[in-house]
């Protein structure tokens, strides 16, 4: 089972992130109802997938109340609602990260805005970093499971933590049938998918060599600066949880030239057509909203 996950420590600011939640929520439904049955958050590089909805209804983020602003290259700031393939899905092009110097409340406020809207499938996509010896620049991992070495696993508001007591819980944060659902829909698009546990570090630098050997040595695959927090809140809140990592470069220690930020968004340009194949075939084939979990 997960590990417990604590609520926030002020009743006062669990009662204002509510309220925030609502408030965001507010301002998009002005605009549209569309009640999304899946969630996508885009990582660095890969906001380009969002184009596949042209008929949607956009916002900047930082248009919207309370949102995080996007501070890093590849990360847009945008907010897409529409139908994808006839499935009403919400795209985040923009998510924000705790080396922004953002409170985990902040670096999740999409997902929970995303789960207010009515999403209950999410699929969090990032640029990672190959651990792996067998991994290259753009290929796709789809992960099993994850290391946090970000820290604090305190996410869940009093009212939150009482839901998830009521509901069913699953035994892993990566929904194993989602994740099967998604590498048949990579087979079917000839996108070859390698699976992996992902392991989340804080940032903003890459990690060191010696810290990839680390890394490996407990068991990571992939290395990335997000997703861990999203996903373990997005499945306390009873939704379905997927990641789909794009390798943009072998780790710190693996080769022998220097990263950098441009790689790693030019290889994710690449990794986000294969990113867009793969959805966009889960999507033709797949019942979202028949499959939503009734945890919560």
């Amino acid at each position: 089972m997960p590990d417990p996950v604590a609520p926030l420590d002020s009743m006062t600011a669990a009662r204002t992130l509510d309220t925030q939640v609502r408030e965001a929520v507010a301002a998009i439904r002005a605009r549209t109802s569309l009640a999304p049955a899946l969630g996508v958050t885009l990582g660095s590089g890969l906001g380009g997938v969002i184009d596949a909805l042209p008929d949607a209804t956009t916002f900047a983020t930082a248009d919207l109340p309370h949102w995080p602003r996007s501070t890093v290259v590849g990360h847009a700031g945008r907010l897409a609602l529409g139908a994808w393939e006839g499935v009403p899905v919400v795209l985040l092009s923009g998510r924000s990260h705790r080396y922004e110097g953002y409170a985990l409340a902040q670096v999740t406020f999409a997902v929970r805005v995303m789960h207010a809207l009515g999403a209950r499938t999410m699929i969090f996509t990032n640029a990672v970093g190959g651990v792996h010896p067998g991994l290259r620049p753009a290929d796709l991992v789809l992960a099993t499971d994850h290391l946090n070495f970000i820290g604090k696993r305190g996410l869940l508001t009093a009212g939150e933590v009482e839901m998830r007591e009521r509901g069913r819980r699953s035994a892993t944060y990566y929904d194993p049938g989602l994740r099967a659902q998604l590498a048949d829909a990579a087979a079917r698009a000839q996108v070859p998918v390698r699976f992996g546990t992902l392991m989340g570090g804080h940032g903003p630098s890459y990690e060191t060599a010696a810290e990839v050997r680390m890394a490996a040595a407990f068991g990571a695959d992939v290395v990335c600066m997000s997703t861990v927090h999203e996903v373990t809140l997005a499945s306390e809140l009873g939704c379905r949880a997927a990641s789909i990592s794009c390798v943009t470069n072998q780790a710190t220690g693996l080769s022998p030239a220097p990263l950098s930020h441009t790689e790693v968004t030019e290889v994710a340009d690449v990794g986000a057509v294969k990113v867009r194949a793969i959805l966009a075939e889960y999507l033709r084939h797949t019942s979202v909203a028949s499959s939503r979990s009734t945890s919560l």
